[in-house]
């Protein structure tokens, strides 16, 4: 806008002086006026050319009054080049500075992306470091609760020993009238036995275990031959770990198990008996009425006396029985006992029969694992004519 309004200002102003101008030259030439003494001719061409310099110089003027931009154009030229030299220096100076910058950025860049590996590679290592740290706390936990269990279990184990020192003390005041150094109890032997009920809950198999203990006690009383008095008398002794197994055993078993509390060395008058408890399943072993074993022997070979042939009868039945799961006592090795009753009756029968006979021995009762092999012996001559003994 500013340029076209330039532009129609120094048309009409031109147009103006140069009407003027017009004028002033056809009156000077119509009265041949002379300016300077010249002649007509060249006052009108003087005129002219001066008319035309004002129009320039009127042009030029009114431009730098109209427009900042002519002023600047007509008379700031220089300073205007001398600042444009220097802001393209500037420019030059900013441009290399932007590349040293991004030179310096690319660098950082670099160094960010290495300290972010270097930070990426220690918050892995932090990790590990966290979980070892973990694991060695677990650990540590898990020492301790084994320590306090470990110290719990000192403490009671020496309460139990200080109650076994007690203990030991008023049996041997107890039993001041039996001679020194009596061994009462050997190594392995049987103290008390007896079949235990599976199934239960653990509050009545812990009864169970304590009435088995009992029993025991009293047995080794009987065998001292002291009594229970007021205060109560402990001939026996078990660590707490073993009275546990036991408990435990009861809690998982779904039959019935057959105990036995056994010393587990000599033990002398005077001394507590140091005992350990057995476990096993008690299974049917023969039922009432199983033929157990059965022989054929003949007198007339003269190798064997009766009570001879009869004992070794027994000792063969005695062997079949162990076999078939039957427990033995841990010092006799026998399975069960003959009353001499039987004994005699059995051998009367071979003694009347004096020839070749079959012997046959039959379950009396159903017989389990725990024993004891109670029998019904049979004495069959060859004739078939049988003669039975219970």
């Amino acid at each position: 806008m500013v340029g076209i309004r330039l532009i129609i200002i120094m048309a009409i102003v031109g147009g103006f002086i140069a009407y003027l101008a017009d004028k002033m030259g056809s009156k000077i030439g119509k009265k041949k006026m002379s300016i300077f003494g010249l002649r007509p001719k060249h006052t009108s061409i003087l005129l002219t050319v001066t008319s035309g310099t004002i129009i320039a110089v009127l042009t030029i003027g009114v431009m730098a009054v109209s427009s900042q931009s002519a002023r600047t154009a007509l008379f700031g030229m220089d300073k205007l080049q001398r600042e444009l030299k220097l802001l393209n220096a500037e420019k030059e100076g900013a441009i290399m500075a932007l590349d040293a910058a991004k030179g310096r950025v690319e660098e950082q860049n670099k160094k960010i992306s290495e300290l972010d590996a270097k930070m990426q590679d220690s918050m892995r290592e932090n990790d590990a470091m966290e979980a070892k740290l973990a694991e060695v706390n677990s650990m540590y936990s898990k020492a301790q609760e084994e320590l306090t269990a470990l110290t719990e279990s000192k403490e009671q184990l020496t309460s139990e020993i200080t109650e076994l020192e007690k203990t030991t003390d008023a049996l041997r005041k107890g039993i001041i009238n039996m001679r020194e150094g009596q061994v009462y109890y050997r190594a392995g032997e049987v103290v008390y036995a007896g079949v235990m009920r599976g199934g239960l809950k653990h509050d009545a198999n812990v009864a169970q275990v304590n009435w088995l203990l009992q029993n025991a006690n009293e047995a080794a009383l009987e065998r001292l031959g002291m009594q229970q008095k007021e205060e109560p008398l402990q001939a026996i002794w078990l660590s707490r770990g073993v009275v546990n197994n036991a408990v435990n055993a009861l809690d998982k078993s779904k039959g019935n198990l057959f105990f036995r509390v056994r010393t587990v060395a000599n033990i002398i008058v005077g001394e507590l008996a140091v005992c350990e408890i057995e476990m096993f399943e008690n299974q049917f072993i023969y039922p009432d009425g199983t033929l157990i074993y059965s022989a054929d022997y003949d007198l007339h070979d003269g190798s064997a006396t009766h009570d001879n042939l009869l004992m070794g009868f027994l000792s063969q039945i005695n062997h079949q029985a162990v076999q078939a799961g039957v427990l033995p006592d841990p010092l006799s090795g026998k399975v069960g006992n003959m009353d001499a009753a039987t004994m005699i009756e059995t051998s009367n029968a071979i003694r009347r029969i004096n020839g070749a006979f079959t012997i046959k021995a039959y379950a009396k009762g159903d017989i389990t694992t725990a024993g004891p092999v109670r029998l019904r012996l049979e004495v069959i001559p060859k004739d078939h004519k049988s003669e039975a003994n219970e």
